[in-house]
């Protein structure tokens, strides 16, 4: 049986689109390409007491009088079926403490930690009153946790607390209008209010106090 020649040219056709999905597959499933679907960060904080985490939301109200040493538990979550990239500074936490210090810090999934000075120099988070935390990944629906000691200030009787938090999407890109360039989208915590939380590092280096944060307190009821 003889085949036409629109016959054999439409197996050959056939044969090249099957060749290019079978490529085009392999191709997408060994690099991520942008999907518009981000991390969600959430931070929480909790004071421990007696071995009991006391969720801190808004502002906590003690009946004695605040020890000098206080533990903080801080907790970042990806609630989000999109996972961060992998690498330095892929997720973390920015906390700033007024009338207490960083006495020490105890990692529980983050992997590295900075102290903030007032000039906006890295200095160790030893005795630091604004603190970094990083991860170098965040996958879904997972977080990582740091405990931190805390040396109350003498005569304070409030820790005040304003934190936010990041996670670097894994393969959706955002411009950066200030440099010009495409840099991983970060999903913030407060969510992104464009331009005043934006999700991209346009406010790095000595501008990163202008993000959004969120604010709490503890305070002996009697202070």
């Amino acid at each position: 049986m003889r085949l036409s020649i629109g016959f054999i040219l439409l197996i050959l056709l056939t044969l090249i689109l099957a060749v290019f999905l079978i490529y085009r597959l392999g191709f997408e499933l060994s690099f991520p390409w942008a999907d518009s679907v981000y991390p969600r960060p959430i931070v929480e904080l909790f004071l421990e007491h007696d071995g009991v985490l006391v969720p801190i939301r808004n502002d906590v109200l003690l009946e004695e009088p605040l020890p000098s040493d206080l533990k903080l538990v801080v907790r970042l979550s990806n609630n989000s079926s999109e996972p961060s990239l992998r690498g330095e500074f892929a997720a973390g936490v920015l906390l700033m403490l007024e009338g207490a210090r960083v006495k020490g810090i105890e990692m529980r999934g983050f992997v590295g930690a900075i102290g903030v000075g007032e000039n906006g120099s890295i200095v160790s988070p030893v005795n630091a009153s604004i603190v970094e935390l990083f991860a170098d990944k965040l996958d879904p629906w997972s977080f990582v946790e740091a405990r931190l000691n805390l040396h109350g200030e003498d005569g304070s009787d409030c820790v005040r607390l304003a934190y936010r938090g990041w996670i670097m999407d894994e393969d959706d890109r955002v411009l950066e209008p200030v440099s010009g360039l495409k840099e991983p989208y970060i999903a913030r915590y407060p969510p992104e209010s464009y331009p005043d939380n934006p999700p991209d590092s346009r406010w790095a280096g000595h501008e990163f106090m202008r993000y959004a944060v969120y604010r709490a307190a503890v305070c002996y009821l009697g202070g």
